[in-house]
């Protein structure tokens, strides 16, 4: 054998070897396989994780559909409302109906707020059951009117107590918070329980490297709860919303590689923990306070580290603020709220004469009331949406140090129930809001009475998506975040594995 031919032959060498640990590996991956299926606690944990995966998807479906029902009915309504107020000025306006002193529809005060306004709304995304994400907290609907903003996004206190504690059980839910106990409990004495009862060194007194028989071990696991996670929730979606599970496109695969990276880095923390040779009780416990840690405590300290470094203006200062400036404006218009409804017997005022029509003194006591209080709080609410959208930037800046944070942050984002939709929803809304008093507001100072041609022009809500691309790049960095320590925990596993103690 010459010089030339030991380096093809070291080559062939190393290469059988890697297909002799490549089939070790299969038989591994299939007996434990064999092994997992004849044991009882498997169909039990399975069982359980197949019940928690079908309640959370049917609560999500339900409670998206719900939302989705209640949002047609709103816009069937304003639909209905819209071309009843036309007729109703059509009769008016040719005298087959006397107009009355409320909700005229010639009168732009009456049109501009609460008997005109129309609902501006952000329809559910493909994947939102999977994610309720705060819905419960952030409004998907609100009426627009002339009046102040913060009279219809305020509507509802976000602060109540009985909103706070009525979250949802939801599939990032058992996915974030559940899964991992679920990998935990099937896999924490991978290595431990072998070498307790003495198999584990007649196991590597075949051929067979630690390292493989390991990753045979988390392997199957892996296949077994991944399928589940997987295969149930994609059943369910495509029976249940088949239209709309089709239409999520790339966000349906954003999602599997999330839960995966998710998922992985479980297992490599598994791997890591059990490669340092303890007992299995040291095992479960060490296990037990890194969910603890990781899922429970980080995020509250994130949390908690976001609102020290950058503080939300005071609620409390802010509605304070809002009394001071309505009694203000209430009190610079006192004049033309103690006017007299001069309409009272006098029914030929409430009809339009010339393209004008004659507005009551309260009526544009409210409108001047509610356009200064707007102006007046425009800045605070400027102030509130910046500061959100500071700690939210935080919030994106450090979430990598806990893994549920990022994964269920990028699981809200991609089922379009996240606070940057919502935000996107929040700016589709103020655009509505100006264009809505840019309509009537010049129509009440003038006193022009409303026709048909201006029903037509009225400003009409459209709802845009959000860029894609953006939601596609921040699931990326998401991944990132979830693969780079699963794969600092596989190395410290496998270097590890190198000192490990049989015996």
């Amino acid at each position: 054998m010459t010089r030339l031919d030991r380096p093809a032959d070291t080559a062939s060498a190393a290469d059988d070897a890697m297909a002799g640990q490549g089939r070790r590996l299969w038989l591994v991956l299939r007996q434990e396989l064999r092994l997992l299926f004849a044991e009882r606690s498997l169909w039990w944990a399975g069982t359980l994780f197949v019940v928690l995966l079908g309640y959370s998807l049917y609560n999500g479906i339900v409670q998206t559909r719900a939302r989705s029902d209640a949002q047609a009915a709103l816009l069937r309504s304003d639909a209905a409302t819209r071309a009843g107020q036309l007729e109703r000025l059509r009769r008016i306006t040719s005298g087959a109906e006397p107009a009355t002193p409320f909700g005229n529809p010639a009168n732009p005060e009456h049109m501009g707020g609460s008997y005109g306004a129309h609902h501006a709304w952000m329809p559910a995304a493909p994947l939102s059951p999977v994610a309720l994400g705060q819905t419960d907290l952030f409004p998907s609907q609100f009426k627009v009117g002339y009046e102040s903003r913060v009279s219809f996004i305020d509507d509802d206190d976000i602060e109540s107590p009985w909103n706070l504690l009525s979250g949802h059980f939801d599939l990032a839910f058992v996915i974030v918070y559940l899964l991992p106990l679920l990998i935990f409990a099937v896999s924490y004495n991978l290595l431990s329980a072998e070498r307790e009862s003495g198999t584990l060194r007649l196991l590597l007194s075949q051929p067979l490297a630690l390292r493989t028989l390991l990753l045979g071990k988390v392997g199957s696991r892996a296949l077994v709860l991944l399928g589940l996670a997987m295969a149930v929730p994609a059943v369910a979606l495509l029976a249940a919303r088949p239209a709309e599970t089709l239409a999520a496109g790339t966000s349906a695969l954003w999602w599997v590689l999330l839960v995966g990276a998710y998922a992985l880095f479980w297992f490599a923390l598994v791997v890591a923990v059990n490669a340092f040779g303890r007992s299995s009780a040291i095992n479960a416990m060490v296990l037990v306070i890194g969910w603890v840690v990781l899922v429970l405590v980080v995020p509250v300290l994130l949390n908690l580290a976001v609102t020290a470094i950058s503080p939300a203006p005071s609620r409390t200062e802010f509605a304070a603020r809002i009394r001071v400036v309505t009694a203000d404006a209430m009190a610079r218009n006192a004049k033309l709220l103690a006017t007299d409804y001069a309409h009272i017997g006098k029914p030929e005022l409430l009809v339009p004469k010339d393209g004008h029509i004659a507005l009551a003194g309260r009526a544009l006591a409210n409108y001047h009331i509610e356009r200064q209080v707007d102006d007046a709080i425009e800045p605070e609410l400027r102030g509130f949406d910046a500061q959100q959208a500071r700690q939210q930037s935080l919030v994106a800046r450090y979430e990598a140090v806990s893994p549920a944070a990022v994964a269920y942050e990028a699981m809200t984002a991609l089922a379009g129930n996240g606070e940057r939709r919502h935000a996107h929803f929040m700016s589709l809304v103020d655009d509505y809001h100006r264009a809505w008093k840019a309509f009537f507001f010049p129509r009440i100072e003038d006193g022009l009475a409303l026709t048909p041609a201006d029903y037509a022009a009225m400003p009409v809500y459209a709802w845009r998506e959000e860029d894609r691309a953006t939601a596609t790049r921040l699931a990326g960095v998401a991944l990132l975040h979830l693969l780079l320590p699963a794969l600092a925990l596989l190395a410290l596993g496998v270097w590890r594995l190198r000192r490990y103690q049989v015996a």
